[in-house]
């Protein structure tokens, strides 16, 4: 599992989960960012990220979401 940030300073996340995908297919993938565009989620949705939170997030949120990730 990896949990990354789409808007990072040297890496672009997009490009990272793609990679990462390519790398492995089954990873399973949560995005978080400063940004709660539909552009940002759909982006990660099309990469075949699993959830994404927001931020900033709680401790709830995120145990949240991964429970609802390694349920899948």
């Amino acid at each position: 599992m990896v949990i990354i940030d789409l808007r990072m300073p040297f890496l672009d996340g997009i490009t990272t989960i793609r990679a990462l995908k390519k790398m492995n297919p089954d990873v399973l993938i949560i995005a978080m960012s400063g940004s709660d565009t539909s552009e940002d989620k759909a982006k990660a949705r099309e990469c075949g990220v699993q959830d994404f939170l927001i931020k900033p997030f709680t401790a709830n949120d995120l145990f949240s979401v991964l429970h609802r990730v390694l349920a899948i």
